[in-house]
């Protein structure tokens, strides 16, 4: 035994003289940058402006005292007013050396602060790789852009739309990265308050994914330059390859801070949303270099179509998957960039959107009450219903009612995009599907000892709403207050005017909906008032 032990020992002797100290030291350079990163990011000015009364500062509240007195259920529109000017206030970058108009993802609903480090634990499905405590992170936040926009319209007051505006231009005047132009924001990315830069102290969160964001009409008009720049910066950076066999291939991610794009995971609804960018892009400018980036995307979506389906494969790398929630989401972007575009390639563009339609609807959905839901995923070539991802074989391929966190779909999501489809194309079938979502939801209630987000409130709200306007039957917008009201219940009190991350949860945190929910909370009044 002493013998075989020290012939092992010998032998690792030999490997690490064959291996060598320095390739070992190599291997370690990694986790000693990042442990450089960590302790350097909590290293630094704690210094903060202090938080202030709203109610102070937005003194004049004669409209308010006039919404109490006319209007029904006043307290929606009361809840969302104090919501955005708390945000104004105090829920801003009042941190270290550099103030900016910035606001925060993660606020602790009782201080008004922001979380330097050690944030309130997460809602269950949030992974903590995607959270931007430290400061901002546009993307998340650009429901209250718009709610601040929508608020300044229905009030007269300007100092909303000011005060957003501001964002906006810090924001493309700042945080844009040099080396690639792209900006700190998406799924992974934000800009931290406390040392006035992108966030480092995750490895995640050097990666670039284009999410939503809402304001670029109004970041053209007042960032022309910047925003550009970051179309370019999708183009050049974030596509794989602009021609080869490999052209128009990309992923998802893209390395933030130097030119390193990954392939093989270029998902449609992605590259719809960079085709949305480049539209713009070619509409404000005119520079042909836009056109041939979507040339390019459409190609290769076009050559990973299936010659027996007509579906669009998920990615290259899962070959035999097909999305049909991806599918929708290009269809989406291909007909919101059709109009800004030549001819021509609106007209190839509509092909390959109207080519989702019979897809989609000839599979069995079944979004009632007690059915199997929307279908979610199918095999390219035989359209037949499953999870045909390696890593998520066998996994389930439909939504749910009331699932909450990353990956996870509900009825609602799907609906939304058949109705949206329904307008664009006046498909009935696709309002029928949303209509028969509609009725399962209006029979029934969120389960209470479930994990809930502001986003699944505020998507039963939101779908009453729509039903309502459909069917113009009171009983909808009735079933939308019920739902407010519970809402309410479950994310309000009286301690603060955030919204809580999760009826489970007692902070503040933008990635679990809390614009949307607010959102459709003012919807709601208007809708019960006729306001335009």
């Amino acid at each position: 035994m002493a013998l075989s032990k020290k012939v092992k020992k010998n032998k690792i002797k030999s490997l690490l003289k064959k291996v060598g100290v320095g390739f070992i030291c190599l291997l370690l350079l990694p986790l000693i940058f990042l442990a450089i990163i960590y302790i350097e990011s909590n290293i630094g000015d704690d210094s903060m402006l202090p938080v202030q009364n709203p109610d102070e500062v937005f003194s004049n509240t004669q409209f308010q005292d006039s919404i109490a007195q006319h209007t029904q259920k006043p307290e929606y529109f009361i809840m969302v007013k104090k919501y955005i000017e708390f945000m104004i206030v105090n829920g801003r970058d009042r941190y270290g050396k550099e103030h900016s108009p910035l606001f925060a993802t993660t606020l602790d609903r009782y201080t008004g602060n922001a979380y330097k480090n050690n944030p309130a634990k997460a809602p269950k499905g949030i992974r903590d790789r995607d959270r931007t405590y430290r400061g901002a992170n546009p993307s998340t936040q650009s429901g209250l852009y718009s709610l601040m926009y929508e608020l300044s319209s229905i009030t007269g007051e300007v100092k909303y739309k000011n005060e957003a505006d501001k964002g906006v231009i810090w924001f493309w005047e700042n945080c844009q990265i040099p080396a690639t132009h792209f900006m700190a924001w998406g799924e992974h990315m934000g800009w931290d308050f406390f040392k006035e830069r992108p966030i480092y102290w995750k490895l995640q969160s050097w990666i670039h994914e284009l999410k939503g964001y809402g304001q670029w009409d109004r970041a053209w008009d007042l960032e022309p330059e910047a925003c550009e720049k970051f179309a370019m910066a999708l183009w050049n950076h974030q596509v794989y390859a602009k021609e080869g066999e490999k052209s128009g291939e990309f992923s998802r991610h893209a390395s933030a801070f130097m030119h390193y794009p990954f392939w093989g995971k270029g998902f449609p609804s992605h590259g719809g949303k960079y085709i949305e960018v480049w539209a713009k892009a070619w509409q404000e400018t005119g520079n042909k270099e836009f056109l041939k980036a979507i040339y390019t995307l459409l190609n290769y979506f076009e050559k990973n179509t299936s010659s027996i389906s007509g579906a669009i494969r998920y990615a290259t790398k899962f070959p035999d998957q097909y999305s049909l929630g991806h599918n929708m989401g290009l269809a989406k972007s291909l007909y919101a960039s059709m109009n800004k575009l030549p001819d021509s390639l609106s007209k190839r563009m509509k092909r390959i959107a109207d080519q989702t339609d019979s897809i989609y609807l000839s599979f069995n959905h079944e979004p009632t009450l007690d059915g199997k839901g929307f279908i979610k995923s199918a095999h390219v070539h035989t359209l037949e219903p499953g999870e045909y991802r390696s890593e998520h074989s066998g996994g389930r391929f439909s939504t749910k009612m009331w699932s909450i966190g990353y990956g996870a779909s509900n009825h609602i999501s799907s609906a939304n995009s058949c109705l949206g489809r329904y307008k664009e194309t006046g498909i009935e079938q696709y309002k029928e599907l949303f209509m028969i979502t509609a009725e399962a939801y209006y029979e029934a209630d969120p389960p209470e000892a479930k994990v809930l987000y502001p986003k699944n409130f505020s998507g039963a709200i939101s779908m009453m709403r729509k039903a309502y306007k459909i069917t113009g039957e009171q009983r909808f917008l009735l079933k939308a207050v019920e739902y407010a009201e519970r809402s309410i219940k479950g994310v309000m009190d009286s301690a603060s005017p955030l919204p809580k991350a999760s009826n489970k949860s007692d902070h503040y945190e933008a990635i679990t909906g809390a614009n949307g929910f607010m959102s459709n909370l003012l919807g709601l009044w208007k809708d019960l008032n006729d306001i335009n």
